[in-house]
């Protein structure tokens, strides 16, 4: 009987041992599989450089014309660029008359509306035809007959009170001047009740200065 517990004893320490070997294999075994597990190099595949698609830089193209000459004075197309430092300022306007108002022609006065007070317009080229680009110069005379005294050589009829410069005999089409001046959007002071107005400004005449001459329109 007591070799029969002996045994049995040895038996099952036999057993937890082999137990114990076999846990202890599966471990080791374990470690080691995470080991080479995180030892594996992972591969990245280089993608190709991207190159973006975008358009080439605009070239803008040069101003028309300069914002202001030598002498200071405004091209036509400088002075509405700088419009906010510009307006409701004296300043002179270097240009060519493109076109000169004519009242025009009525057998009957008395049927007849009352003609505007002359005026021109002004612009950077003699031949522009955008009148966008143009810039209208009033307030050197109350009405023609005045300019076309003052061609003949008489004294102009200048009404009482009247706050008028020297009546001008050369404001002519194709004429290059220099304009002296006060810009603003509307003629300031004006004599007649025809004044002018303008959104994009106008030039409220004061002197000028004759570059080249223009010719006298036929009538």
């Amino acid at each position: 009987m007591l070799e029969l517990k002996l045994g049995r004893k040895i038996a099952m320490k036999t057993a937890v041992r082999f137990l114990i070997v076999v846990l202890l294999t599966s471990f080791v075994g374990i470690l080691l599989g995470c080991e080479k597990s995180t030892g594996t190099k992972v591969e990245v595949e280089k993608l190709d450089d991207i190159k973006p698609n975008l358009p080439s830089v605009p070239t803008l193209p040069p101003p028309p014309y300069p914002t202001q000459y030598g002498d200071q004075s405004y091209s036509v197309y400088g002075l509405r660029k700088m419009i906010k430092n510009t307006i409701n300022t004296a300043l002179s306007v270097t240009g060519y008359i493109v076109k000169v108002y004519q009242p025009p022609p009525c057998e009957d006065e008395t049927k007849c509306p009352p003609p505007s007070a002359p005026h021109l317009w002004l612009g950077d080229s003699p031949n522009e035809e955008d009148e966008t680009k143009l810039l209208l110069v009033a307030g050197y005379a109350e009405n023609q007959q005045q300019i076309d005294d003052a061609i003949a050589g008489k004294a102009p009829e200048i009404s009482e009170g009247a706050d008028l410069p020297p009546i001008p005999t050369d404001l002519f089409k194709g004429a290059k001047v220099k304009i002296q001046g006060r810009f603003g959007y509307s003629t300031q002071g004006f004599v007649t009740d025809r004044g002018f107005q303008s959104s994009e400004g106008l030039l409220q005449y004061v002197s000028h200065q004759l570059i080249e001459p223009g010719a006298p329109s036929a009538k």
